[in-house]
């Protein structure tokens, strides 16, 4: 028979689960729809049915049947909370795997407590996937977790702790041999509902903050990033240009700025309208991103003006990026409505002096980014620099 208080208990598990799974639904219905919230959810509603099944254990017409539910229903709940978090770090979690593991479950409950009734290996088996599991998703956070790392430090902790409480009970229930004693039982009762529901509640609150922190993270990165071209906005750009100049001081090593202006952006607005210009600014800021290592600042500062920080870069460096710029704008223009559009643009080099600051830099390369444009245009300027740097040929 089941104890009033284990029953309350049970009852109890079953409310919060239902609260963590409405929970992750609204995340993934508020915060555009991210595929492990709506996952974690299906694992929450299936901690649910596990509890409610728990509470049917004396109801139900064959004890062994309902023992082998309530442990697919558990390796099926698990599982999704371990593919919850694969999918959230964008890692591989091929289905014909975890169908794999769910009938090996199930195979395994069948024979030892239909075919080979042994209490130990039935009894130990759930907490003892549980602790791979967990032990698992504790080891992916730690090592791909994203930034920041706090929150995912602090992820891979609940599910370490889950992980070896788990464990622990596989442990007690490993010494039941083929038929438990009600010493035993109790034991392995105590670790199973003295510890498990504290840390069920604990990866519940876990996984909301992971999307809270996953919320947080998209709001700041739209802050700083321009929506058209998804390179940094203004704000952006200078954020991460203060990052790289302070990174270029400490190490005393070289840093270039680039200014890029699209040639005749009002011609193209005037002739072809502002949703072409829109569409003309998204393939010239893919051009630069192409163009730019991924350690690279770029952003867009202005209306068709854009801006490259380049560390670890002299002039020389910035020019041999620039002429690639322009041979790729030559290789791709911009295909609109059968239509070509050829696209140049106009761009300003400075690299950083002893005495610059971030402003200093950003206004020289400005500077030589008028006077290229003032030479005709489709040109490249050096500051303090009148001859051509790596111009490409339009002839």
């Amino acid at each position: 028979m089941v104890s009033s208080a284990v029953q309350a208990l049970q009852l109890t598990l079953v409310v919060v689960s239902l609260v963590f799974a409405g929970a992750c639904f609204l995340g993934w219905r508020l915060f555009e729809h991210p595929r492990h919230a709506l996952i974690w959810s299906g694992a929450f509603l299936l901690a649910a049915l596990q509890y409610s099944l728990n509470l049917m254990r004396d109801a139900a017409p064959s004890y062994e049947w309902w023992w082998i539910t309530v442990n697919v229903v558990s390796c099926l709940l698990v599982l999704g909370a371990v593919l919850g978090h694969r999918v959230r770090l964008g890692l591989p979690s091929p289905a014909s795997v975890l169908v794999a593991i769910v009938l090996a479950v199930a195979v395994i409950q069948v024979v030892f407590t239909l075919m080979l009734p042994r209490d130990d290996v039935r009894v130990a088996l759930g907490p003892g996937f549980a602790c791979v599991a967990f032990l698992h998703v504790a080891w992916v956070l730690y090592r791909h977790g994203p930034e920041p790392r706090f929150a995912q430090y602090v992820a891979a902790c609940v599910q370490l702790l889950f992980g070896l409480a788990q464990g622990l009970a596989a442990i007690v229930a490993l010494q039941f041999g083929p038929e438990s004693t009600a010493q035993q039982r109790d034991a392995y009762n105590l670790v199973n509902f003295a510890f498990m529901p504290t840390f069920f509640v604990a990866m519940g609150v876990t996984v909301i903050f992971l999307l809270a922190t996953d919320l947080s993270n998209r709001l700041r990165l739209q802050a700083i990033t321009d929506q058209l071209t998804q390179v940094g906005n203004r704000r952006g750009f200078l954020i991460a240009a203060d990052l790289l100049m302070s990174g270029a001081r400490r190490h005393q090593r070289p840093l270039a700025a680039v200014l890029a202006d699209i040639d005749h952006f009002k011609s193209i607005n005037d002739r072809y309208g502002h949703a072409v210009g829109d569409r003309t600014l998204a393939h010239f800021a893919q051009i630069l991103r192409d163009c730019v290592r991924s350690e690279d600042a770029i952003g867009r500062v202005g209306g068709e003006e854009f801006a490259i920080m380049m560390g670890e870069s002299s002039t020389e460096d910035a020019g041999r990026m620039v002429a690639r710029v322009q041979q790729m704008l030559l290789e791709r223009p911009l295909l609109e409505s059968g239509q070509v559009i050829a696209l140049t643009a106009s761009f300003g080099i400075a690299e950083l002096h002893g005495d610059d600051d971030k402003e200093d830099l950003l206004l020289r390369a400005d500077q030589a980014l008028y006077e290229a444009k003032a030479s005709g245009r489709d040109a490249v300027r050096v500051a303090g620099n009148r001859h051509l740097v790596g111009m490409v040929s339009h002839g």
